[in-house]
């Protein structure tokens, strides 16, 4: 994958092809009813910043994702839950855990909204979802599949602190080790970025200066002309959406944007990389300029607020990435795994969905498992071919 031409956290890019996305999209199905309980778009942003996952943060495009609220209040959480979907017919794709304020109301929470789907009859689909959600649904009373073949790229901002220093480099040299091949990429890239003159600062909200809005806005434009092959991706590049949570580092060369990374705060202290894009014209190592000096902000930040709130640890996300392999969890066995497990085979290797990782691990990222969960006999090849045909960009 060409960091300078293709996001690392929102959009993949493959020459190969996948058939059976080859042929024009299907005409599109009736949109779903929307839910019977009203909802306010700043509300649902405010829940996903403090409640939320990395594939949360996906369901504010509204005209993309559906949100769906019980009818009833679930008393395990203090505040209606929340769940974002999509829909292809006759599936319906929950997309992450549903926002609620404690574990305990998973299971209740997750009762509602297949029983809303298959009243409707629709064959839900929870994907991207976290231990906690993969226990509720493979246990009592779903029985659901679930299988692993995703995980979450989690960072700690300290460690890349570390291995990015010369101190770290240093010390590998002299007890004989030497830097892995990874960590000489990426600090070679930053080496390139630095003689390069890439400057890398954050942009608060009230020093916003429109050219460079504008200059974001067109560097976009032209990003967008260089990508090519097969586009999948669970979101779109939105820059200034909910830009009331979100943070933003601008990439300067000779004060010409020629790049920029925001992150968007989940889960109360964590991050998500939601989008770092270099432009076309952007000296080599633009993006782990980006990745390196937001790291280490938030470090410092942490640091600073060490000595009041030492729980404060913060996080960051790069979000879902591909697993090489399908792993049956609960409930699935025999012929039924291989046949899953060779589809997602196929798919992983045409669309080019391992390629997203290997950028991510130049920052030794750790990977947490995240699930898929479906009912027995419920999701297939067809299945998966809408879900494809959802992500397609």
């Amino acid at each position: 994958m060409s960091i300078n031409t293709h996001s690392p956290t929102s959009s993949i890019s493959s020459s190969d092809s996948f058939s059976s996305l080859e042929s024009p999209p299907d005409t599109p199905t009736t949109p779903p009813p929307e839910t019977d309980t009203p909802f306010d778009k700043s509300t649902i942003a405010d829940l996903v910043a403090e409640y939320g996952s990395s594939s949360a943060s996906a369901w504010l495009e509204f005209d993309r994702y559906k949100i769906w609220r019980p009818a009833e209040p679930v008393a395990e959480s203090t505040f209606l839950p929340v769940q974002g979907y999509m829909r292809r017919d006759p599936y319906v794709f929950a997309w992450g855990n549903p926002l609620v304020s404690s574990p305990a109301a998973l299971l209740p929470t997750a009762r509602a909204f297949a029983a809303w789907a298959e009243g409707q009859g629709l064959r839900p689909v929870w994907a991207c979802v976290d231990h906690d959600l993969e226990v509720v649904l493979g246990g009592s009373p779903f029985s659901w599949c679930t299988v692993n073949c995703i995980y979450e790229d989690v960072v700690d901002p300290a460690h890349v602190v570390e291995i990015t220093s010369d101190a770290y480099e240093k010390r590998r040299s002299a007890d004989g080790q030497g830097l892995p091949s990874h960590l000489k990429d990426l600090r070679k890239n930053l080496r390139r970025a630095e003689k390069a003159r890439v400057a890398v600062h954050e942009v608060k909200h009230e020093d916003w200066i429109e050219a460079d809005r504008q200059e974001i806005e067109a560097g976009i434009v032209d990003w967008r002309k260089h990508r090519h092959g097969l586009q999948l991706a669970s979101t779109s590049l939105q820059p200034w959406l909910d830009e009331k949570h979100r943070r933003y580092w601008v990439a300067h060369v000779d004060k010409k944007v020629v790049g920029f990374i925001i992150l968007t705060p989940i889960k109360g202290s964590a991050y998500q990389i939601k989008n770092c894009i270099s432009f076309p014209s952007a000296p080599k190592g633009t993006s782990e300029a980006l990745i390196s000096t937001a790291l280490a902000d938030l470090h410092k930040e942490q640091q600073a607020r060490a000595s009041t709130s030492p729980e404060d640890r913060i996080t960051v996300t790069f979000g879902i990435t591909a697993s090489d392999k399908l792993k049956p969890i609960e409930n699935l066995s025999g012929w039924k795994v291989n046949a899953l497990a060779k589809t997602y085979g196929q798919v992983a290797k045409g669309t080019g969905l391992l390629r997203r990782g290997d950028f991510r691990n130049k920052f030794e990222s750790e990977h947490d498992p995240m699930y898929v969960c479906y009912p027995d006999g419920r999701f297939g090849l067809h299945g998966v071919e809408a879900l494809l045909k959802l992500l397609r960009k």
